[in-house]
């Protein structure tokens, strides 16, 4: 039948291309393999396994499609690795190309990467006015970072010049130029001698400030800022302080601390600074929550020139459902060592654990900063007088009526690698306050006291992705009656930040059904954290603190919990969940803040 015919025929064709799909096409279709990997006879450090890799993806990258080229490609693969092995001290490779028996890739590279190049010598030779200064120059050579016996590698090689030469510019000799530099290889003995030339030219020392962009402030004012004068030696971290102090100022919302060496007259260098002057009046608003005190709203209005003069005011008002306040500050310019006086005024109502106050006061202040590398100082000595008015629930016996004279002084260190997301350093702060006054609740022989207050915090990488968080705190008031010692220096303690799993100021003496500030303070805490990705992480944590007036008889309150944690610009957001061992129940903690 001549459907069976057709039916047939139809069936040869498609056997026939089916045999045919399995030639040449179906071959192209298969994944290709790489055109070689390598096989190391002698164990490697992980930085040249790292480079060799480098060279393999590179020449898969640039695998043609033409097998027959693989000659010409074996050979740049050939000329690749012995470059880059050079660059890491192997001067005498050995590579043996082979068919690949493993099918793994087309070709097999045998590697030996033979004996490393140590470095046996190192001259460093100094000209110029450095030549004349053998301590320093000791220093210097002491400080080198490719000494003897280290493996000659190209990239420690260039670094350790720089370094070099960075580090004698950094102080005096901002014209200081390398002269000359070799590195003598000799391949068959794996050895490299090393020698720099320096020429470190004349010593300088500062010269005058040329201040350009200012339009509304004398240049007198920049001068303030300077933590050198004419004269000083020169010194480029000073330069960069100078730059820092202004950066900080409101007055500037730009600012670049230059110098130039080869424009330099004679031995005095000219420091130009270029600044670009900020707006005189801002006002901002914030808006954040937190499981503390709730939402938490604030506004805030500076302005940087007052009655034609730089004084900077800052202002604003603030208010949760545990506190509403109003101040007004006013700093004046810094002094040539960087101290800062500042003027101000504060109104406020707070209404925590049962305690109310209502307080005034006015007081003058005077700060110092000074930061070095990574490590920064604050100190601020403080004079106020407040007028207080504090109501305790439920028991009026504690309600007072109190006038206090009050000197602080406070000293801070951060050693830390980031303020706001230290993951490494500590962080210090010790604060000491003798106060004076009177009371409606005792004699004004029995309202003098003295408070000493300090924390702690230490940061330790346990891992690139874990984190231990060890913070302290430890405070101590000295006083016949605590009554007559204003509530703000007053020891309570629980919430973020402290005792988790308790509320928001909730561990202290008890007096009625409010919780009432005591004489002494201790609080514990100990948090692992681990970043599961590059902003989100989890903690388990445990807190213990207290606060009141009989130190030793404290019995410390303990919190227990699991956390989630997001970094931002701002800092690390917290999510805690705690248990509260004194209370027997589970407490939220959480805070946010935006400024708009």
């Amino acid at each position: 039948m001549l459907w069976l015919r057709f039916l047939l025929l139809a069936a040869i064709l498609a056997l026939g291309g089916a045999r045919a799909a399995e030639g040449p096409l179906s071959s192209v279709l298969q994944p290709a393999k790489p055109l070689a990997r390598f096989e190391l006879l002698t164990p490697a450090p992980r930085e040249v396994t790292e480079l060799l890799e480098q060279v393999q993806r590179h020449a898969a990258a640039a695998d043609p499609i033409d097998r027959e080229d693989d000659e010409r490609m074996l050979r740049i693969l050939r000329r690749d690795t012995i470059d880059v092995l050079a660059t890491e001290g192997y001067f005498s490779p050995r590579l043996e190309v082979g068919l690949d028996d493993s099918s793994q890739a087309r070709y097999l590279l045998l590697l030996n990467l033979g004996p490393r190049t140590r470095v046996t010598e190192v001259a460093i030779e100094f000209t110029g006015a450095l030549a004349a200064e053998p301590a320093r120059a000791a220093e210097l050579r002491a400080a080198w970072e490719l000494p003897v016996g280290e493996p000659f590698r190209d990239a420690r090689w260039s670094a350790a010049k720089t370094r070099l030469l960075n580090a004698i510019r950094g102080r005096d000799f901002a014209a200081a130029r390398i002269a000359d530099s070799v590195a003598l290889v000799d391949a068959e003995s794996a050895t490299a001698r090393l020698r720099v030339d320096i020429d470190s030219g004349p010593a300088f020392t500062m010269g005058a400030i040329e201040v350009r962009g200012l339009v509304r402030y004398d240049a007198h004012l920049v001068e303030r800022f300077s933590p050198f004068a004419p004269g000083d030696r020169y010194d480029a971290e000073k330069l960069l302080e100078f730059q820092r102090r202004l950066q900080r100022a409101p007055f500037f919302s730009t600012v670049i601390v230059d110098i130039d060496p080869t424009d330099a007259p004679g031995a005095e260098l000219p420091v130009r600074v270029e600044v670009r002057e900020a707006q005189t009046k801002r006002l901002a608003f914030s808006l954040g929550y937190s499981t503390d005190i709730g939402v938490r709203a604030e506004a805030a209005y500076r302005q940087a020139l007052i009655f034609g003069q730089p004084y900077s005011l800052q202002s604003g008002v603030g208010l949760d459902k545990t506190r509403q306040v109003a101040y007004a500050d006013l700093y004046f310019p810094p002094k040539p060592g960087d101290e800062q006086d500042a003027l101000g005024a504060l109104l406020e109502r707070t209404d925590i654990e049962g305690v109310q106050t209502n307080r005034w006061a006015v007081g003058a202040q005077r700060a110092f900063r000074r930061e070095s590398g990574r490590r920064g100082y604050d100190t601020q000595l403080a004079l106020n007088f407040q007028h207080e008015d504090r109501r305790v629930e439920g028991a009026p016996q504690e309600d007072t009526v109190i006038d206090v004279v009050a000197a602080t002084y406070a000293w801070t260190r951060r050693d830390v690698d980031s303020i706001t997301l230290p993951t490494q350093g500590t962080l210090l702060t010790l604060s000491g306050t003798a106060g004076l006054g009177r009371s409606s609740v005792t004699n004004f022989l029995r309202t003098a006291f003295v408070r000493g207050y300090g924390r702690y915090a230490l940061y330790v990488p346990l891992s690139p992705r874990d984190q231990l968080i060890l913070r302290s705190e430890l405070g101590y008031i000295a006083v016949d009656d605590a009554r007559v010692v204003p509530n703000e220096f007053l020891f309570r303690t629980g919430g973020v930040g402290t005792v988790r799993g308790y509320a928001f100021q909730s561990l202290g003496r008890k007096a009625g059904t409010a919780t009432t500030g005591s004489t002494a303070l201790a609080v514990f805490s100990a948090e692992y954290v681990r970043w599961q990705w590059s902003d989100w992480g989890a903690a388990v944590f445990v807190d213990a603190g207290d606060a009141s007036d009989r130190p030793r008889q404290m019995r410390l309150a303990r919190g227990y919990g699991l956390g989630a944690r997001y970094r931002t610009i701002a800092g690390p957001l917290a999510l805690d969940l705690a248990w509260a061992d004194r209370t027997g129940g589970l407490r939220l903690h959480f805070s946010v803040a935006i400024a708009f």
